[in-house]
């Protein structure tokens, strides 16, 4: 009885009934409603409107329509959902189903009411009243009862909304702090052969097909085993974010966009950047929910540095194209709860885009995402003059930073970014997503350019650790860009970055820590010497790219016992025997457990 009692429970969620209130037009039906009405679980509203086919140009179902979605529900918590055409319902490019995706993030009863309107340009105008009403499913309401989240749901169904929390790390509302260990490549990730109307794509991702398991989402008999399993992949191997463009039309890859066409994938005035392509992002969508429930953060890159793709919308300003280029965007995703908004990769090179464009950008998109959504943008130029602008202003919760080997070490440089930030007022996660020449030095001599499967030592030494034990975060460029079809070669260097994080998620309060690297003295100065991360006085985590000398820890300021253990980077495992030191003076940190040549980390615990 107590199995039929749990799969009755589990029927009532999934079978949702759409109360209407009194806005409903007589005989009228309600909304088709889809999902598990839970907290952090999407519930999608699928309302009968105009029949419509994603070509049409008078009017254009995209841009002459608007269908927006508020939420009323506990707490006088409000959301206004935009909503989106989304032809037959089922991938078909005609029909008339219109969608709005919400994630509630509280139980108990939510009631909702549908605005729709139509107009010249409707979608873009942020005025309520533009526009006249279009008919059913104008002024539609009804109410939803909402459940309590599931701590058993899988990935982020079970934590909800990954947000700024006033520190330099996002966190989870009902979660842990989040750091970032992800993937910068291929950026193109969605030039999939699987895709419908991607006539350029690139990747097929063969290698990881055997890595997509039954049960899993598929479509078109197979066509997307290879995309689900790449994923698959990198989920197993703790690999947390995922970096990919959404546009790329001339760009480097040129085979990414969300248009049914016709598009010249170089870039031209003459493309339609207007109709959206429902079956395609139907696709996407299959991608982004899988993503998801793997545990995979969502890094939308919207723009790319060449300057033929900067222009495509709008000449690069922010007109009719790019704003609803950013609602079809966060009206179809931003239902998703782990995500971060890249406004521009390199907003700096080519064609600068100029702090002012970038700020306006950022403040439209935030206005359509009814979830705000961390947003960032990515630099060319020297990180600390080109993000300067943006830091304090609220419409950015988290950096995205291309850095070369320069005038500051990896280390120095998150840390002077932290400090800037908490200056201007916001203190924000700094995320180093680019370090292209980050293990050239050591291997230039074998004859590769990008000698990243040959420098994985020499990255989680250089780059990794002082990363994070400055408290920063990373994503990885790989070694082949655009042409990586296979995560498989990059395993040590997942790995590696699974240990580093895990070491921190499982050991330390990273979101209360601080980089003190002036504590330590007398170690080995191999990649820029030692790295101290503590919370003074209660925990002290030491990073040596070198244990031989290992140096001295000041402990002056930290009466007590402490409890002394040795991991080990490369096993991500505690090696040797744990000690009880005192603290209250200078601590000698002596002999590493067992390869002194090699990097390892000293974590000192408060015991009493």
């Amino acid at each position: 009885m107590k199995n039929n009692a749990t799969f009755a429970a589990v029927v009532l969620l999934l079978v949702l009934v759409v109360i209407p209130l009194g806005g409903a037009m007589p005989g009228e039906a309600g909304p088709v409603v889809q999902g598990t009405a839970r907290k952090w679980q999407t519930i999608t509203l699928r309302f009968a409107g105009p029949t419509a086919a994603q070509t049409d140009r008078s009017p254009n179902p995209f841009l002459d329509y608007r269908l927006d979605v508020t939420f009323s529900g506990p707490g006088a918590r409000a959301y206004t959902v935009p909503g989106f055409f989304d032809g037959d319902g089922e991938g078909g490019p005609s029909g008339n189903a219109w969608l709005a995706r919400f994630t509630p993030d509280a139980p108990g009863t939510w009631i909702f009411r549908a605005s729709f309107r139509r107009g010249t340009e409707v979608a873009v105008d942020s005025r309520p009243d533009a526009g006249s009403p279009a008919g059913p499913p104008d002024g539609a309401t009804g109410e939803i009862v909402v459940g309590d989240r599931d701590p058993e749901a899988p990935g982020f169904l079970k934590w909800g909304r990954l947000e700024y929390a006033g520190k330099h790390y996002l966190k989870f509302r009902d979660g842990p702090w989040w750091i970032k260990g992800g993937t910068d490549d291929p950026e193109d990730f969605l030039g999939y052969r699987g895709f419908h109307g991607t006539p350029a794509a690139t990747h097929s991702y063969a290698p990881h097909e055997k890595d997509w398991r039954l049960g899993d989402p598929d479509w078109g008999s197979g066509a997307g085993k290879g995309i689900i399993g790449a994923l698959n992949y990198l989920s197993a191997e703790h690999v947390n974010s995922v970096y990919f463009l959404t546009l790329n039309i001339g760009g480097d890859g040129k085979n990414v966009w969300p248009f049914v066409g016709p598009i010249d994938p170089k870039g031209n005035p003459a493309n339609d950047d207007v109709h959206y392509d429902v079956r395609k992002l139907r696709e996407w969508e299959i991608v982004f929910a899988h993503a998801q429930r793997k545990g995979i953060v969502l890094h939308f890159v919207l723009n790319e540095a060449e300057a033929p793709n900067k222009l495509e919308l709008d000449d690069a300003t922010l007109g009719t194209e790019r704003k609803l280029f950013y609602r079809e965007i966060a009206a179809r995703f931003a239902h998703h709860n782990a995500l971060e908004w890249n406004l521009c990769e390199e907003y700096d090179l080519d064609l600068d885009l100029g702090p002012g464009r970038v700020k306006e950008f950022a403040g439209w998109l935030g206005s359509i995402d009814p979830y705000r959504h961390p947003i960032t943008v990515h630099n060319q130029k020297h990180p600390l003059e080109a993000w300067a602008p943006f830091l304090g202003d609220l419409r950015f919760s988290l950096t995205s930073i291309q850095y070369h080997p320069g005038d500051l070490s990896y280390g120095d440089l998150v840390e002077r970014l932290r400090e800037r930030s908490r200056a201007a007022g916001r203190p924000i996660p700094v995320s180093i997503d680019e370090f292209d020449r980050a293990a050239r030095e050591d291997h230039e001599r074998r004859g590769k350019e990008w000698p990243f499967l040959s420098g994985h030592t020499r990255l989680r030494k250089g780059v990794l650790w002082p990363i994070y034990m400055s408290g920063g975060q990373v994503e990885f460029i790989l070694e082949n860009m655009l042409e990586n079809e296979d995560f498989r070669p990059f395993e040590s260097m997942w790995r590696y970055t699974w240990y580093a994080r895990k070491f921190l998620e499982e050991n330390v309060p990273f979101q209360d820590m601080e980089p003190r690297d002036g504590l330590l003295d007398g170690e080995a100065a191999a990649y820029g010497g030692g790295q101290v991360f503590a919370l003074e006085g209660r925990t002290y985590a030491v990073y040596l790219p070198r244990a031989r000398p290992s140096g001295v820890l000041d402990l002056s300021r930290a009466p007590g016992t402490f409890r002394k253990r040795w991991f080990d980077p490369r096993t991500g495992k505690f090696e040797g025997l744990q000690e009880s030191v005192r603290g209250g003076s200078p601590l000698a940190l002596g002999e590493s457990p067992g390869l002194p040549e090699e990097d390892w980390v000293i974590l000192l615990d408060l015991e009493r």
